[in-house]
């Protein structure tokens, strides 16, 4: 935590001012400026990728227990609209009609958005 405190003119101090340094979760598309370096980073996709497996394994465990989730699935550029309920370890099976089912590399999945549980 920092103190700030403001002075004006030996009159003493004015305010005191609390702030609390944070850590916010890295974003894909931020680009981190570092002073010491005064190189432009990209920050790391491990963290999303791990969040998002985590996410999708909680989708697919809800589908076992009868609690489909429809998800939009950012796909390279397209969207696909479905209920993922298995997933291999290359690809993502998505049901996105009553028959129809679309298989998707886990490598292309970019997001996933959960619509309705």
């Amino acid at each position: 935590m920092i103190g700030v405190i403001v002075i004006m003119k030996d009159k003493g101090p004015l305010m005191f001012i609390n702030t609390v340094n944070s850590q916010v979760d890295e974003i894909p598309q931020q680009k981190i400026y570092d002073s010491r370096d005064s190189k432009t980073k990209s920050a790391s996709l491990n963290k999303l990728k791990f969040l998002e497996e985590r996410k999708l394994n909680n989708i697919i465990e809800m589908y076992k227990k009868d609690r489909p989730v429809l998800c939009n699935i950012i796909v390279k550029g397209r969207e696909v609209l479905g209920i993922p309920y298995k997933k291999d370890r290359t690809r993502l099976f998505v049901k996105t009609g009553e028959n129809a089912v679309e298989e998707i590399n886990l490598n292309e999945i970019e997001d996933i958005i959960i619509i309705k549980f």
